[in-house]
């Protein structure tokens, strides 16, 4: 049971994280320990997470792209000059001069688009805001993976205590041993099958040991911790657990879950960008105006003000697309195609969403049932232990049933640790799934 253990925190340290070496026993005798709980775990995993910085400038480009597609309802306003020195030119060319000044201010203004810019910038914006959603999508998965890094080091340091304590029963076992021997009823056999047993014991408490301090080092790895600390949790598995309600979490999830958000939004910016598309094959209606001055002479290179002519004008311009060889068209088809993908793709992750909850739920309330009786196993065991150090010492039992007792006590206590740790594991799974806590739990029943 002990190894089994090992190589399931093993797994789930070796997908979650990169595994780092543990530091040599001398230099962790002498290093700092740093207190860490849960909720500290996981603020330092959001503060280091390069994945969360990512996705915050993925967020600020996309508030960039929005910005700048809602230029295009806004006025335009340009100034330009031009100086121009003319080398040479024909005699019939009475309209040429050796030198010429213009400069001047332009604005343009989009009145109607039939809603191609409208569109395009409430596409814009939907992206925007899928972005933000998928952003809080991500940081829901660096708080689950901080808390399966918790959990895990928290079963192997429960681990490594059961393990030890095994031994320590062991060598307790061992001095019954030895005050039965001053009485001649301990044979040779029993001597040495007492001793295989007690030096059994010590690869297993190294290896919870070794596993252990990888899980440390995973976590600090995670925490961005200094490499010559080390890590003492503080606190323990809880000791009561919610019973929740199927339909609630449904209902959370489906109004809470941020990836599902942030695909809702992908959908609308798809089909404003179809709309957008499609307006893009209609006539544009759009006003400017135009005020500069001008002017040219053969004397010198800079012109005076008095010899520049004022040029004011205003009009309505309107753009009508006829052929472009297709490529509004095609601009069309690609966003049909990207709004169905969008579409289907929702539609799959909540299915996916779905059955990734429901299964989480029943594996919630399946380790929650276990965990009571897997408290009665480890009181029945402990009693069970008792009476049996008793009547070995009595020679009522032979040394194999004291054993027997002693190795069915260290599993239960193993089966219970790995039963709380399945029931904060599944539920750390519920709550990324509903983006929170359950608001709707009730006190909960102590078990």
């Amino acid at each position: 049971m002990i190894r089994l253990i090992s190589s399931i925190v093993s797994i789930v340290i070796g997908v979650q994280f990169a595994v780092t070496p543990a530091p040599a026993a001398e230099e962790s005798r002498t290093s700092v320990v740093f207190q860490i709980g849960l909720e500290e775990v996981i603020r330092m995993s959001l503060y280091t997470s390069e994945e969360l910085k990512i996705k915050d400038n993925q967020v600020n480009k996309s508030e960039g792209i929005y910005k700048e597609t809602r230029a295009g309802i806004l006025p335009h306003l340009s100034a330009q000059s031009l100086w121009t020195k003319n080398m040479e030119y024909p005699d019939t060319a009475n309209d040429k001069t050796d030198y010429a000044l213009e400069g001047g201010i332009n604005a343009s203004q989009v009145i109607w688009s039939f809603g191609r810019v409208m569109y395009a910038v409430k596409s814009a914006k939907q992206a925007m805001e899928a972005s933000r959603f998928n952003r809080e999508a991500g940081r829901q998965e660096i708080i689950y993976a901080a808390k399966l890094g918790y959990y895990s080091t928290l079963l192997t340091r429960n681990t490594l205590a059961i393990t030890e304590k095994s031994y320590a029963n062991a060598l307790a076992n061992k001095e019954l041993m030895a005050k039965r021997s001053y009485g001649g009823r301990s044979s040779k056999y029993e001597i040495i099958r007492m001793n295989a047993e007690v030096a059994a014991r010590v690869p297993t408490v190294n290896e919870a040991r070794a596993e252990f301090d990888a899980a440390t080092e995973t976590l600090k790895k995670m925490i961005d911790a200094e490499p010559d600390c080390r890590l003492a949790l503080s606190g323990d598995f809880a000791g009561e657990y919610a019973d929740l309600t199927y339909s609630s979490l449904v209902s959370l999830m489906n109004e809470r879950e941020p990836s599902l958000k942030s695909l809702n939004k992908n959908i609308e910016s798809a089909e404003a960008q179809v709309k957008s598309r499609y307006a893009g094959l209609l006539p544009t209606v759009s006003a400017f105006a135009s005020l500069s001055r001008a002017g040219g002479s053969n004397e010198h290179s800079f012109l005076r003000d008095d010899r520049l002519d004022p040029y004011t004008s205003a009009g309505l311009k309107v753009d009508i697309p006829i052929w472009e060889g297709g490529a509004k068209e095609a601009q069309l088809s690609q966003s049909q195609a990207d709004k169905e993908i969008a579409v289907l793709v929702r539609k799959q992750a909540g299915k996916d969403l779905l059955l990734e909850l429901k299964k989480a739920y029943l594996e919630y309330r399946q380790y929650r049932g276990n965990l009571a009786a897997n408290i009665d196993a480890v009181k029945l065991a402990e009693e069970s232990f008792k009476q049996s150090q008793e009547m070995f010492a009595s020679g009522q039992i032979s040394l194999a049933d004291l054993n027997d007792a002693e190795l069915l006590l260290t599993n239960q206590r193993l089966n219970k640790e790995m039963t709380l740790f399945n029931i904060n594991i599944t539920l750390a799974k519920i709550e990324r799934l509903i983006a929170g806590e359950y608001d709707g739990r009730e006190a909960g029943k102590k078990i």
